[in-house]
C-alpha cells in the first residue's frame, strides 16, 4: 500500500490573489509583455491561489497553445 501525503495550503484571499496577479502582470509589461489569452490568465490565476502548481499550470499551458 502506498500512503500519499497531501500538502494542505492555507486558503489566499481574493486581495492577495489580485495583488499577485497585479505584480505578474508588472513585472511582465516591465518586460515588454503580457498574458491576454483568457485561459492561460486563468491558469495564472489558479496558481496565485494555490489551488494549482506552477508545473501543472505549464504543461496545460503548452497543451492549449498546441492545441489551437
Amino acid at each position: 500500500m502506498t500512503v500519499t501525503h497531501a500538502r494542505i495550503a492555507p486558503a489566499v484571499s481574493e486581495a492577495e490573489i489580485e495583488r499577485r496577479m497585479s505584480f505578474a502582470d508588472a513585472a511582465l509589461g516591465a518586460a515588454g509583455h503580457g498574458v491576454e489569452d483568457p485561459a492561460l490568465r486563468e491558469l495564472s490565476r489558479q496558481v496565485a491561489a494555490g489551488t494549482l502548481t506552477a508545473e501543472e499550470a505549464i504543461a496545460r499551458g503548452v497543451a492549449h497553445i498546441d492545441a489551437r
